[in-house]
């Protein structure tokens, strides 16, 4: 019998088989490789790409035109200081010094009774006046009248400060008499009634000037002792 011996072409197959093998192997890591390589490669460029952020451009301020003055529009400041009150003059008070009031002026003629005439202002009133200066015109008076206006009065003017007395004797018109010295200032205000020969004596001998006017005339008007007349005759 005929003994069997290895073919010479079985070492070379399996060989061959080992090689495509190991071929494919080799592709397929070789193939990862460069595919693991590829993605670090784009990451690697796609993280290291720098995005161009504009850069704000600066808005060109627009110049600013100087318009040239005129020089009528410049100011002009004085250069005199604001002047500083002397420290006696006492601030809000008036350094002018004050008029002092006028006398009344008497009339040139005698009125129709024979006596001067003035006026005189007592408060905000403005009385007409007789002005009973001499012996005989004081005598007389208001007597024999009927009526007397309402701003009308009569001024008994006395040569020297003094204690007076008046009685009503032939008068009909009920009066009031203010005593006055020399001052102007009304120091008694009496009522006095027709017919009434009851002495009416001033309660002061510093007594320079008496008034008759209508009953409560002073009273109506808000005049009492202690308002002062200013512009009485001499």
């Amino acid at each position: 019998m005929q003994s069997s011996r290895p073919s010479s072409c079985q070492v070379p197959l399996t060989l061959a088989i080992l090689i495509l093998v190991a071929a494919a192997l080799f592709c397929f890591f070789g193939a990862l490789a460069v595919g693991i390589g590829a993605y670090y490669f784009i990451e690697a460029e796609t993280g290291n790409v720098a995005v161009a952020t504009p850069t704000p451009v600066a808005t060109p301020t627009p110049e600013t035109q100087s318009t040239p003055v005129s020089p009528r529009a410049t100011p002009t400041f004085s250069t005199t200081p604001f002047p500083v009150p002397s420290p006696s003059v006492t601030p809000f008070r008036s350094t002018t010094p004050s008029t002092p009031p006028a006398r009344s002026t008497r009339s040139a003629e005698l009125d129709e009774n024979g006596f001067h005439t003035a006026q005189i202002h007592i408060g905000t009133e403005t009385l007409d006046v007789e002005l009973a200066e001499s012996t005989q015109q004081q005598a007389k008076g208001l007597r024999f009248r009927q009526t007397l206006a309402e701003n009308a009065g009569m001024l008994f003017v006395f040569p020297a400060p003094q204690r007076v007395s008046f009685w009503m004797k032939d008068a009909s018109i009920p009066l009031s008499i203010a005593f006055i010295q020399s001052d102007g200032k009304i120091v008694q205000i009496r009522p006095m009634q027709p017919y009434d020969e009851t002495p009416v004596p001033s309660l002061s001998d510093t007594i320079a000037y008496a008034l008759m006017v209508n009953q409560a005339w002073f009273e109506r008007h808000g005049i009492a002792a202690g308002t002062v007349i200013e512009d009485l005759p001499h």
